[in-house]
């Protein structure tokens, strides 16, 4: 979207290829540089692109350093949706699961660099929720299977918070953790977020998912987010956009900000985990990835459905960096999860 501007608004980097070992190399640095230990990978099947550039590129790159890979299991790019936008699930989708696993495993579990807790490589699976069938089996089957085969059980993060639905606790205790990919939903009322009561929305939900979570003794991945365009790349679904700004004149960073502090008391001190969505899904405009100097655009409208979007530079980055260090020195009583955990 952004490059569709008037000026347009590039990546700091230009327009590159997420394999190219130069582009890894700055990614990287970035990381290290603003406190990024982790990215969940979207993995799109065996010998996808993406699959080629997380295992041959982002793994191997002499740049990685402490930064660390994991795979987010694409589940819309490996199933096809029914009517209803839900995956029904039958014998032979079961069984694409289950290969899919296998084939994780047997390439990613155990090389340098890639993600664990406790021991456990991780595995976050895209919208868990719209699984419909013996998913619950296939889940079950896949521990059983890379157990007996691999000696390990993965640590399994499902996206299952969602705007539009109701914490399932049956569906969450699969998991070792839930988090929800994007609190952004087009059911939710357009306009500036400090008038739509967005912020406070977003803070019940996820205090409603993790105390079902506890309940089920299950982790929570508290979850920030930017902002959400997709009208560069959807336009005619028409979805209304969540703006990066509060309110008009507000900060370029303001709504990431907001959703930081809404996180900050969610994050699990057992854990120490925050999921940003995301580090470059530029197709969503929910990128955190810096963006080159520009004037400010004058539209089109139907793309910024006339809403400011300035060139905001290294400042996302520069919140997440403060909000480590805030969180960081939080006493352990404002934490939810120390509270939970007493």
């Amino acid at each position: 979207m952004r490059g569709e501007l008037s000026p347009p608004e590039e990546p700091l980097l230009g327009q590159y290829v997420s394999g190219d070992p130069a582009v890894i190399a700055q990614h990287y640095a970035w990381a290290h540089e603003y406190g990024v230990s982790a990215f969940f990978c979207s993995w799109a099947g065996p010998g996808s692109y993406s699959d080629v550039t997380i295992r041959d590129g982002l793994l191997q790159s002499p740049a990685r350093g402490p930064t660390q890979i994991a795979i987010l299991y694409e589940s819309t790019a490996r199933f096809e949706l029914g009517p209803d936008a839900r995956i029904h699930l039958d014998d032979a989708g079961v069984q694409r699961l289950e290969d899919d696993f296998d084939y994780i495993a047997r390439t990613y579990f155990g090389r340098p660099g890639y993600f664990e807790i406790d021991g456990r490589p991780v595995v976050v699976i895209y919208a868990s929720r719209i699984f419909q069938g013996p998913f619950a089996e296939a889940i079950h089957a896949i521990r059983a299977h890379l157990t007996e085969a691999y000696g390990v059980d993965p640590y399994l993060i499902g996206d299952e918070v969602d705007w539009d639905t109701a914490p399932d606790p049956a569906r969450i205790r699969l998991f070792d953790a839930i988090t929800g990919y994007t609190p952004y939903s087009v059911t939710q009322p357009p306009g500036w977020p400090s008038r739509t009561r967005f912020l406070e929305a977003i803070s019940q939900l996820e205090l409603r998912y993790r105390r079902v979570a506890a309940a089920e003794g299950v982790a929570f991945v508290p979850g920030a987010v930017p902002g959400y365009n997709d009208r560069g790349e959807r336009l005619p679904e028409d979805h209304h956009v969540l703006p990066r700004v509060l309110a008009p004149a507000a900060d370029p960073a303001s709504l990431f900000d907001e959703t930081l502090g809404l996180a900050a008391p969610l994050v699990d001190p057992r854990l120490g985990l925050l999921a940003v969505t995301s580090w470059n899904e530029w197709g969503e405009d929910t990128q955190i990835e810096p963006t080159a100097p520009a004037a400010a655009p004058d539209g089109p409208t139907d793309l910024t459905q006339g809403y400011p979007y300035a060139s905001y530079g290294m400042s996302l980055l520069e919140s997440l960096a403060q909000f480590e260090e805030r969180w960081q020195s939080m006493p352990d009583g404002v934490h939810l999860g120390s509270l939970e955990a007493r």
